[in-house]
């Protein structure tokens, strides 16, 4: 039997559709949740079929959302101690009480070879995800987030160790960056045979108006290495999306080259001007949020329709592939009027097809 493709999936496939796709970044703080529940007061209809580890996806569908990511099944537990303070998580990043130290435990090959710590979701999470995504599959369109290999290699080394060894040690970097490329390639198959089809990778390289490191470091580092996992996810028709922060405007080629579906978060404030975008890339990859949580916690309700307006008619002109989103989780500075604004602007657009 043939399941019918949600519309965040068809436009991810750049097929034409009337409608413009909604998707939330994940699933909103729970203060975000009650100032949009006071307001709105939607009446829920109580499924437990509908609820993942305590999480009401029915209201995500009641809000206009087409597609939500899933964060809850990148690793399994592992971590341990290293003081009453410092604890050590399963990438190998040093905490001190819950904050990351910007330095991480993979200091030499035989701490790699030797880790343990990173254990794929248990059989019994894996279960309730089969489990959900079976009942719920023609609700919402599930995106399983991955962990991105730039973030992982730094974070596990620390971004100063790291750094040096780019110059020093550019092997350690190496067998750092292949250790967690075998892990995601694991995790994809694991998260394909309970049914996920469509998966976003969390790899943020950019800071406000520049890239973590050059372009051509990331490519020599990466470049190979994500084009097997993409190569992974279309074998099977499926689709997968970079997320990254910061300004990335100058990345999107490789992302092209690499076979990503699509880019998510594209942050205005960061200096990403999606307008151009749309008219350098046109229907070569689609464009998700741009919606800077700024504009949604700050603005008005105006300003965030003729925002909407604007990226959904800009996007139309240049045959470009749009999903409304917005660039972050929706936290709990987030106005729910500016969300319900975003979502019903969008919903009263077609494109012509």
């Amino acid at each position: 039997m043939t399941v019918k493709k949600g519309v965040s999936t068809r436009v991810l496939s750049r097929e034409k559709t009337r409608k413009i796709p909604l998707y939330c970044t994940g699933y909103p703080e729970s203060q975000f949740i009650e100032n949009y529940m006071e307001i709105y007061k939607p009446k829920l209809n109580s499924n437990e079929k509908f609820i993942l580890n305590g999480r009401d996806y029915n209201l995500i569908r009641q809000m206009g959302f087409d597609a939500i990511s899933l964060w809850d099944f990148r690793r399994g537990k592992g971590e341990y101690k290293l003081s009453n303070q410092l604890r050590v998580d399963g990438w190998g990043r040093i905490y001190k009480n819950n904050w990351y130290t910007w330095t991480g435990i993979f200091k030499d090959e035989q701490t790699i070879e030797n880790w343990t710590n990173l254990k794929l979701p248990s059989k019994d999470k894996i279960k309730i995800l089969k489990n959900f995504l079976q009942k719920n599959e023609a609700k919402l369109d599930f995106v399983l987030s991955l962990p991105g290999l730039f973030e992982k290699t730094w974070q596990s080394m620390g971004f100063s160790f790291f750094a040096k060894c780019l110059k020093s040690d550019y092997k350690l970097v190496e067998k750092v960056s292949t250790f967690f490329f075998t892990y995601v390639k694991d995790l994809i198959s694991l998260l394909q045979s309970v049914g996920a089809k469509l998966f976003i990778v969390a790899d943020d390289v950019g800071y406000k108006n520049r890239e973590f490191i050059s372009k051509d470091i990331w490519k020599k580092l990466f470049f190979s290495k994500y084009k097997d996992i993409t190569n992974v996810i279309h074998e099977k028709s499926q689709k997968i999306i970079i997320h990254s922060d910061g300004y990335i405007s100058e990345m999107i080629n490789l992302f092209i080259n690499i076979g990503f579906d699509a880019v998510q978060s594209l942050e205005p404030n960061a200096g990403v001007d999606i307008f151009s975008l749309f008219e350098k890339y046109n229907k070569n990859i689609c464009f998700i949020g741009n919606l800077d949580m700024s504009l949604l916690s700050f603005g008005t309700p105006h300003q965030v329709e003729n925002y909407v307006i604007r990226l959904i008619t800009k996007a139309e002109e240049s045959s470009s592939p749009l999903i409304i989103s917005p660039t972050h989780l929706i936290n709990s500075k987030t106005n729910p009027i500016n969300i319900k604004t975003m979502i019903e602007t969008t919903k009263k657009f077609e494109f012509k097809i």
